[in-house]
């Protein structure tokens, strides 16, 4: 039904699915167009009580309300509207919209989400009516999840889609708002924090694994709802570890059985993996039947290049040349018994075999750094409980002169008497300077020195010509704290990602214990550093500490709740394992001669 009404009784309707306003200068535009030629398009309405509520045409209601305050037109104006019925409204907004002009992506979030939640329409139907392909209506419908006051910052263009999209990695709406509060519009970040401890499907660990046998063990998978359909996060990382051990052991026996001397398997490859000698494999004399083959292939080369030369054929006749002629090749078992192989996982989940030339001393497999799995802290945690380790010892050693020379002489007379890489001593003297990054509610409170303040403040006045002379100049005890500051601020006792290389963590625990580092003196643990461990982790600490009754009575708290409790009970002094001399490897992991290969190393630790 079309008719007039005063502009008095006109008002911008909740269902109307444009909520991000236009630019003034448009309604600007647009009333003076009105102005001038009149409003040539009727309003569309519905009424309620004595008013009209506008649900198409708000950009023209807008336009008509600054006529009104600019005094050039009334209340009393009449305006054309088309009357229809409010269970129409939001459909046919998103056809007066979509017709004429393309909606914020947040508009289009909030009428998706009515559509299917108040009108029962799926994806295929709102596609359908509406124009749109069925995919991009599900995306906007899986942004539906989002927090309202996200959508809202969507509209303000304070939150990209991309960052959106990286928040419905999880469904809890609080934790999506502190996520956005913390990273801001930051995709990345957002989804880093989300899949820490979660390990992504296409990675080679999980494609080794397979994602049978990890849901058949329990495993679940928190799907990637903008990417491609396999794509995801599989939710618990340490299980797909140990179902990789576990098929890494089925390899390794086939390996032992082959006769090789030293056999190691590891879930990733070992940093020190091609400073290895490689084995080459022994080529053998054909058979009669493989020869004529070879000689087939090759006569069928000169055939083809004599002839009008087709570059696939040629191509393919060069491959089969090439698998014939490494049939030939191989590892006669006297080399296998005087060698070694080493077997990790590929980058796209197949299993690459090295073979290893022994040198004469190796009597057993060399223990390789290793990829260890995920127990109470998760890989950013890890990272930043021995980087806050690794600045106090820093401080403990700059503060030791005798023993900052000692670790000099440590760290260079093992890389030329020993022939140990730089890479493995945690004074890196080449000389590298580390300053980890650390979360500052994580070390708050502490009464750590930062070592590279200090040197800047005692020595950053040393020229840089003329730099030799004014050093000869030092007295022995300046030339001294020096060296001790350059030595500390070397140090590195940083895991990041996860990866452990156990020798130069036992380097790094013998340091410490030289200087008597004792890190509750000057690093406490606060809610903080409890809120980003997992629950049965809290729960196992407190009932180690406080007893089983008192971890069976906060057994149902939330876990912010759980990490007040435990900061609250923790007896003065307690530290986490990485933070601890030994802590990281344990007893039986402290000296690298008693792991026979990497794979033992872990089993023995779980």
């Amino acid at each position: 039904m079309t008719l007039t009404t005063k502009l008095s009784l006109l008002r911008l309707a909740p269902s109307n699915v444009r909520k991000v306003a236009p630019s003034p200068a448009g309604i600007e535009q647009l009333a003076s167009d009105i102005a001038a030629h009149g409003i040539v398009q009727s309003l569309a309405v519905y009424k309620e009580g004595r008013h009209f509520h506008v649900f198409a045409g708000g950009r023209r209601l807008r336009a008509l309300n600054f006529l009104k305050e600019a005094k050039t037109i009334s209340g009393d104006f009449d305006v054309p509207v088309i009357v229809r019925t409010k269970a129409e409204a939001v459909e046919l907004s998103i056809v007066e919209n979509a017709q004429r002009e393309s909606m914020h992506p947040a508009d289009s979030i909030r009428a998706f989400k009515t559509l299917r939640d108040e009108s029962g329409m799926g994806a295929e139907d709102i596609a359908a009516r509406f124009g749109y392909s069925v995919g991009h209506v599900r995306k906007l419908l899986c942004l539906g999840s989002l927090a309202p006051a996200l959508i809202d910052a969507m509209g303000e263009d304070r939150l990209g889609i991309e960052a959106a999209r990286a928040l419905t990695l999880t469904d809890d709406q609080a934790l999506q708002a502190k996520l956005f509060e913390t990273f801001g519009d930051s995709a990345y970040r957002i989804r880093s924090a989300l899949t820490a401890e979660k390990m992504a499907v296409w990675s080679g660990v999980f494609r080794f694994v397979g994602p049978e046998a990890y849901e058949q063990a329990g495993g679940t998978i928190t799907a990637d709802l903008f990417n491609k359909v396999e794509e995801g996060y599989a939710d618990d990382a340490a299980l797909v570890h140990d179902l990789a051990l576990e098929k890494l052991e089925v390899h390794r026996q086939e390996l032992i059985e082959q006769g090789w001397k030293t056999v190691e398997v590891c879930v990733s490859r070992p940093d020190n993996l091609y400073c290895r000698p490689s084995l080459l494999p022994i080529s053998r004399d054909p058979n009669d039947a493989e020869a004529l083959e070879i000689k087939g292939i090759k006569d069928a080369i000169v055939e083809a290049e004599n002839g009008e030369p087709d570059e696939g054929t040629i191509c393919d006749l060069y491959e089969d040349l090439r698998v014939a002629e490494d049939r030939l090749k191989g590892y006669p078992a006297e080399l296998r018994s005087q060698n070694g192989v080493i077997a990790v996982i590929g980058n796209k989940g197949e299993l690459e075999v090295h073979y290893l030339r022994l040198q004469k001393e190796e009597t057993h497999a060399r223990p390789a750094r290793e990829k260890v799995a995920e127990g109470a802290y998760s890989k950013p945690l890890l990272e930043q409980l021995t980087a806050i380790r690794s600045i106090a010892l820093q401080d403990a050693v700059a503060n030791d002169p005798a023993l900052a020379l000692d670790i000099l002489l440590d760290t260079l007379t093992g890389q030329y008497f020993h022939k140990t890489h730089s890479f493995d001593f945690p004074a890196q003297i080449n000389i590298e300077r580390h300053a980890p990054k650390i979360d500052d509610s994580l070390i708050a409170g502490g009464g750590i020195n930062h070592v590279h303040a200090l040197l800047a403040d005692r020595f950053g006045d040393i020229p840089a010509e003329g730099r030799f002379a004014a050093i000869r100049g030092m007295d022995q005890a300046m030339k001294m704290h020096l060296l001790a500051g350059l030595v500390g601020a070397s140090l590195n006792a940083t895991i990041t990602n996860a990866h452990i290389n156990t020798q130069k963590v036992n380097s790094a625990d013998a340091y410490a214990e030289a200087a008597a580092l004792n890190l509750s003196q000057c690093w406490a643990p606060n809610v903080e550093l409890f809120s980003r461990m997992k629950k049965p982790d809290l729960l196992a600490i407190l009932k180690e500490h406080c007893g089983h009754d008192a971890a069976e009575n906060c057994a149902k708290l939330k876990r912010s709740e759980l990490a007040q409790e435990v900061s609250e009970r923790i007896p003065h002094g307690w530290l986490p394992a990485p933070m601890t001399i030994g802590g990281l490897l344990g007893e039986k992991a402290s000296n690298p001669d008693e792991a026979s290969d990497c794979l033992d190393q872990e089993l023995e630790a779980a």
